[in-house]
């Protein structure tokens, strides 16, 4: 990115990689960005927040919103909420599993050719939908609006998923994590773990509200784009 600087040092090339800081007029904007839109996004998409909510509820047993603890910015845990896509009590031991064996650089897609773990005995009919459309997360628009979100960013991580990462991965926590980022927008679930997390490393080292903009802009065509590729 443009922050990295080039020198030499007696005839030996150096990559000088700045210490990453968001400056207070950036930081203000971004969240005023965040604010603004999620307000708006909340407003625009109430009837769409029933109708999910009514499918879901008509679909299975249990609660509407799936609550789980993540780490946001400088490693701060808070409560994540997703409309729920997978039944009452599902085992999250094979999601830890798939964590850990897709670091391997050389590990190869599932069947769908997606790196994704795929669990369709768990996921609800109208979850698969949701998952699909990725409007089951939409209701971390209320993370934002609390200010344990931004609506871009790296990907909020589970607690034990950190146990995997290399020295530099922990640089995402530079920033607020996001609904959308560098990752979601460049590869989605084309990617492994392990280069997810580099992009979303590289998104914290060279933040810029410009970028910020540029992957919002982005964001609605992947999504529909990766819809029809599944569909």
């Amino acid at each position: 990115g443009p922050a990295v600087g080039m020198h030499a040092v007696e005839g030996l090339p150096l990559v000088g990689l700045p210490p990453v800081r968001i400056s207070r007029t950036g930081r203000l904007a971004k969240r005023t960005l965040d604010v603004v839109l999620a307000s708006l996004a909340l407003v625009l998409l109430s009837p769409l927040f029933l109708w999910i909510s009514w499918r879901i509820r008509r679909d299975s047993h249990g609660p509407v919103l799936f609550r789980q603890t993540r780490l946001g910015e400088q490693m701060r845990p808070f409560t994540l909420l997703k409309f729920r896509t997978m039944r009452v009590a599902t085992d999250e031991g094979p999601h830890r599993e798939y964590i850990a064996q897709i670091m391997d650089p050389g590990v190869a897609p599932t069947h769908t050719h997606l790196y994704k773990l795929d669990r369709p005995d768990a996921v609800t009919k109208v979850g698969g939908w949701l998952r699909r459309t990725s409007l089951d997360e939409l209701p971390q628009l209320f993370n934002v609006l609390r200010g344990e979100m931004s609506l871009v960013g790296p990907r909020p991580c589970i607690d034990y998923e950190t146990d995997v990462f290399e020295s530099h991965h922990f640089d995402r926590f530079l920033v607020p994590a996001g609904m959308t980022g560098l990752w979601q927008v460049a590869a989605r679930a084309n990617s492994t773990f392990r280069e997810a997390l580099d992009l979303d490393a590289a998104y914290a080292r060279n933040w810029s509200l410009g970028l910020d903009l540029r992957l919002l802009a982005r964001t609605p065509f992947v999504v529909i784009r990766g819809r029809r590729g599944t569909s």
